[in-house]
């Protein structure tokens, strides 16, 4: 989930490399399975896989660098930064292998490390969003705020349909203050996934912030359309409507909520809420 506060996320990356057209080689069918097995989440399938078709066709960079990728999701960052490493050593001019090595790094909480290895990948790629992206995420957990917009910035004017470098930037200017700057971008967020709970979620947040409530009500509704689960924009609708005064509105969405969690002593502190809500009926 993307709060609308300062949490800034490595996007959920499976960067496959597109290679050449590779002849029909046994190595291929466990490199495409492997690809297959990652993009469905199976990253043990996947790392199995990777590692079958690296032994029979040793010096792929692409095949050690989606292996690297397959490890760091699966939190083995050891791995990780090993295969990376051996993607390096057979291309060291491609920078997804550098990128490897830094979300590797960066996982393993080796930031200085991951620093060095982004902005390699930025220097032989300059035109790479999710360079940029990594980077802004890295500085952003940092907390460089101004380090992070500028990556975020570069993220977006190279790639204008990235929805996490614009979610993002909205979370930089919206913890700088900004909040009719972070309108922006969360609004194009919101286009770009339209269908997307957090995007709206996030909004909807915004305009809170601004002081719009029929905004943000209008933000969360769709956010708990698109996602019935969402406990948070569960709450803030409920708060938002007791704010407005819709009191039936309000009490609804905190029944809803308490559905939506096992913590007993949200559900407790949810229960006196709709209590003093009712007393206001």
């Amino acid at each position: 989930m993307r709060p609308a506060t300062a949490v800034f996320l490595v996007s959920s990356l499976w960067s496959l490399v597109s290679g050449p057209v590779f002849a029909a080689e046994k190595w291929e069918s466990f490199f495409k399975e492997g690809i297959a097995q990652g993009r469905r989440g199976d990253w043990d399938g996947a790392i199995e896989n990777l590692k079958t078709a690296a032994e029979l066709k040793p010096g792929r960079y692409e095949i050690y660098t989606d292996l690297s990728l397959a490890y760091t999701e699966n939190k083995d960052f050891t791995n990780a930064a090993l295969s990376a490493q051996k993607a390096i050593e057979a291309d060291a001019g491609k920078a997804i292998g550098h990128l490897a090595m830094g979300l590797a790094q960066e996982g393993g909480g080796k930031g200085d490390e991951a620093l060095r290895a982004y902005q390699r990948a930025s220097e032989l790629d300059p035109g790479n969003a999710e360079v940029h992206l990594a980077l802004g995420n890295l500085h952003g957990r940092r907390g460089d705020l101004e380090a992070a917009r500028v990556a975020y910035e570069k993220a977006v004017a190279a790639d204008s349909s990235s929805l996490f470098a614009h979610s993002n930037l909205g979370y930089v200017y919206e913890e700088k203050g900004d909040i009719d700057k972070a309108l922006i971008y969360f609004t194009k967020a919101a286009e770009l996934a339209s269908g997307d709970a957090v995007a709206w979620y996030d909004l909807g947040a915004a305009y809170g912030k601004k002081g719009d409530r029929i905004k943000a009500i209008d933000c969360y509704e769709k956010s708990f359309r698109f996602d019935p689960k969402h406990y948070k924009a569960c709450m803030s609708l409920a708060l938002a409507y007791e704010d407005e005064g819709r009191l039936d509105k309000a009490s609804e969405y905190y029944v809803k909520a308490m559905s939506l969690t096992e913590d007993p002593e949200i559900k407790d502190a949810i229960l006196r809420q709709v209590s003093r809500t009712n007393q206001k009926v």
